[in-house]
């Protein structure tokens, strides 16, 4: 297979040709290669069902802030015929892991207010 055809194999899946990987192949297409692999092969286990796998993906890249990611997970679900509220769902699951996350960093922070005593 050449890279234009894995490209184009990557724009029908997701709807469009995913950015990162167009400017991937320019720099080093064996890097879209690899990453083609990569996922192929996550995609062949058979323990989570790949719809989960999808949701999963979106739900991490919206966790990290990688938009592009996002749009191209969510595009790819659309396709695959996962339900609006299913792909939101994922999304609200995000923003409560990331705003857990806030809460687990301050912890210290949050020990020297105990520690100070004060109150209201």
């Amino acid at each position: 297979m050449k890279i234009e055809e894995l490209l184009s194999a990557m724009e029908k899946e997701g709807g469009a040709r995913p950015v990162t990987m167009e400017l991937l192949s320019q720099l080093d297409e064996s890097a879209v290669f690899e990453h083609a692999s990569n996922k192929q092969w996550l995609f062949s286990k058979t323990a989570i069902p790949n719809k989960y796998k999808l949701l999963m993906s979106i739900t991490a890249a919206a966790a990290v802030g990688q938009e592009n990611c996002i749009k191209t997970y969510v595009k790819s679900a659309l396709r695959q015929g996962i339900q609006k509220d299913g792909i939101m769902e994922a999304l609200l699951v995000a923003r409560f892991v990331s705003a857990t996350t806030v809460i687990s960093a301050s912890v210290d922070a949050m020990k020297l207010l105990v520690e100070d005593g004060q109150t209201n």
